[in-house]
């Protein structure tokens, strides 16, 4: 590994665990439309409201890599339905992203994160909308892109070769981490990046795809891989 300089994670799944906090961001939009806009849940369900979005991305396949458009534009739907002022969109998206950003890190990810700092450049590339500085983990990062911005989703070799743009590094300099065997470990090696599967929740390799280079349960696990100070 000492042709490594960077490192560059994936986020939902890799930092912390997503589905609960989509799910309590799912609510509080459902919340606060019931409190300041009630026509626009009236037969309304979480699951409903869902399906609704799932059908958006269906319609809107050009826009498949920005989850924010895909559930401004349902809110826009759903707005338009229940005769709603416009305003509702603005609203309860801006209630759907402070819900969003407020994510509980896995336990060793933040003093894991100080440790490979000292030793390696890092960054971020995901499919999803997190906003780093609202999380307040930003500053450990160099550089943090998202699929919206480079009009395609991961596996894409489009995001991860956006992570090195306009730096002296080369991609077989970085090390890709991230949970998802398609999207993230093969999306990587495919672009040319080194790449490192997490698997949290003792999940099973897909038979079609050959062996990652190497897999970890925690970044503690791969902070000690790549040699860096232990963790006290």
């Amino acid at each position: 590994m000492q042709d490594i300089r960077a490192v560059c994670f994936d986020l939902d799944n890799t930092l912390w665990d997503i589905w609960p906090v989509i799910l309590r961001a799912e609510q509080a939009v459902m919340d606060f439309l019931a409190l300041h806009y009630p026509t626009a849940v009236v037969g309304e369900t979480l699951e409903s409201m869902r399906a609704a979005r799932e059908a958006v991305a269906r319609r809107f396949p050009q826009h498949q890599h920005d989850f924010s458009f895909l559930r401004q534009q349902a809110l826009r739907e759903q707005c338009v339905r229940c005769g709603c002022a416009e305003q509702m969109v603005e609203q309860a998206f801006e209630v759907f992203l402070s819900a969003r950003n407020r994510v509980d890190l896995y336990a060793e990810v933040a003093e894991s994160l100080q440790l490979l700092q000292r030793r390696y450049r890092l960054f971020t590339a995901s499919n999803g909308n997190a906003d780093l500085s609202r999380i307040g983990i930003a500053h450990w990062f160099e550089r943090s892109i998202h699929a919206r911005e480079v009009g395609v989703l991961k596996p894409a070799a489009a995001v991860f070769h956006k992570v090195v743009e306009a730096t002296d590094l080369q991609l077989h300099e970085v090390l890709y981490v991230g949970d998802d065997p398609l999207a993230d470990v093969e999306g990587a090696r495919r672009a040319g990046m080194r790449a490192v599967w997490i698997n949290r929740n003792a999940e099973s390799w897909p038979v079609e795809l050959s062996q990652p280079e190497h897999t970890v349960t925690t970044l503690r696990e791969l902070v000690a891989w790549l040699g860096c100070s232990p963790i006290q």
